[in-house]
């Protein structure tokens, strides 16, 4: 965007940049989101009579359709850019239109002096810079096609990763294959395969042997003669998918494919039991929609639930196993339920099978506070206690562990974090519940409203739940006071 700022300064079009960012400078405003930037522009235009043309095709209608944020210091304003998704650029642009581009640590001084919060040369600022993390992982915004197709790019990139060196990786899929199982019941393959090399041969005797069977056939009718080739449940509950799965392990066998591992990993039933992480609770199907930051989420939990159950059903349904899924959904238990359920411990949910609410409560540090509903900015003092609580209840009603925990909300992500570490699971969060989007201006007002809302805590939590492996623990009185 630079050059586009250079052809500005290099025509007729820098006079009306000069006269836009005195018009701003003449209001008591100082900072300025993307919708205002428009309507200053377009009120701009009227009043320099300025046609359509100039108002939608000129270099200066281009900078400013993509200019996020103006922030107007003394003798000069500071222009945040974003030229194209996943990316960002800041200029500072003087009086005399100087251009200099600045950098995020710059920009975030910046927004402070504004805010008046503290002075940079003060210091007692905690700067964390994540960018050399993504050198070792993932990072689907280095080629911005990929946003919105998060599944395809990580299954790309594990593959990738998988395959690397074609022995190790095969060897790998052997042992992933060979050691997968529920509860004590062998899934996939069975001791009579021990090598990737013997899978390769038996798994083509297998689609062979198939090829004698109608597709319609149940696996019943089967399950002995792949047994005796290695195979057990899993691959599909008919012959016409149990042939359709293994040819994709032979074709991956043969030609490691993202693709088709992509598709043959979707076949293969790996999730039975999920946690869901709801924990400021006030959580019930009834008589609970009226609590401030409550309602909202506990229909959305519900649903999720409900949908989760029916499709780990089909998906285990069809992969030819006869195991009934659970879905449990943590929250916290209040003793003072104002007639609710919210102080039972355990609750089925309405209209499924094997769906349950499970309530634990937070420990009687303080029965007057404890026993009662907290709003969720202020219950975090009990949130590690809870874990440790939540962790035994969970085991005792899985009567194992969790396959997958999701964490609602930030409170809810910072519980499922420490579960995941702890059970040694797979963890995921709900993005649209991240606390910073949510709020408007509270990334650069945060600290007035730190009092009410707690903000340098589920900052820090949204944090934690996406590099959990750079933090150990958070105490309730920590404060991160900058994040870049």
């Amino acid at each position: 965007m630079l050059s586009l700022i250079q052809s500005i300064l290099a025509t007729e079009e820098k006079t009306d940049l000069r006269q836009f960012l005195n018009r701003l400078h003449q209001q008591e405003k100082r900072y300025l989101l993307r919708n205002e930037i428009l309507i200053e522009f377009a009120e701009y235009c009227v009043l320099q009579e300025k046609d359509a043309h100039f108002a939608t095709t000129a270099a200066l209608s281009k900078l400013l359709y993509y200019t996020q944020e103006i922030i107007l210091g003394d003798g000069n304003a500071c222009l945040v850019v974003r030229p194209k998704i996943a990316h960002q650029e800041a200029f500072r642009i003087t009086d005399d239109l100087a251009v200099q581009q600045i950098d995020i640590k710059e920009l975030l001084n910046l927004r402070d002096r504004l805010v008046n919060h503290f002075s940079p040369e003060e210091g007692n600022t905690l700067e964390i810079d994540f960018h050399p993390f993504y050198d070792y992982a993932p990072n689907i915004l280095r080629v911005t096609k990929n946003i919105g197709k998060g599944v395809q790019f990580l299954n790309r990139y594990l593959s990738n990763q998988l395959f690397q060196d074609t022995k190790q990786g095969l060897n790998a899929l052997f042992e992933f294959l060979s050691l997968h199982a529920y509860d004590g019941m062998q899934l996939l393959i069975n001791k009579r395969i021990t090598s990737i090399n013997q899978l390769s041969i038996h798994v083509k005797q297998a689609i062979a042997m198939l090829e004698h069977y109608q597709p319609q056939i149940p696996f019943s009718e089967v399950c002995f003669k792949l047994q005796d080739l290695g195979f057990e449940a899993g691959w599909g509950n008919n012959v016409g998918r149990i042939r359709e799965s293994l040819n994709l392990l032979d074709s991956l066998i043969d030609s490691p494919d993202y693709q088709a591992l992509e598709v043959l990993l979707s076949r293969i039933p790996m999730i039975f039991r999920i946690a869901l992480v709801s924990v400021h609770g006030w959580f019930g199907q009834e008589g609970v929609l009226g609590r401030p930051d409550t309602g909202c989420q506990v229909v959305y939990v519900l649903d999720q639930a409900k949908n989760l159950e029916r499709q780990l059903q089909e998906d285990i349904a069809i992969a030819g196993l006869e195991i009934k899924p659970k879905v449990i959904i943590l929250t916290r238990l209040i003793p003072n339920s104002d007639g609710t359920t919210c102080d039972q411990r355990l609750e089925k949910v309405y209209g499924t099978d094997n769906t349950w609410i499970l309530r634990v409560p937070f420990r009687e540090f303080n029965a007057n506070i404890t026993h009662n509903w907290i709003s969720r900015f202020d219950i975090w003092p009990y949130l590690e206690t809870y874990a440790i609580d939540a962790q035994r209840e969970l085991l005792a009603e899985f009567q194992g562990k969790p396959d997958l925990i999701v964490g609602n909300y930030s409170d809810g992500n910072l519980v499922a974090f420490l579960l995941a570490r702890q059970l040694k699971v797979t963890f995921c969060t709900i993005a649209h519940a991240l606390e910073k989007s949510k709020y408007l201006f509270s990334n650069l007002y945060w600290q007035d409203m730190e009092d009410k809302y707690h903000f340098s805590l589920q900052f820090t939590v949204d944090l934690l739940s996406r590099y959990a492996e750079l933090f150990t623990h958070i105490h309730s009185n920590g404060k991160i006071l900058r994040i870049t």
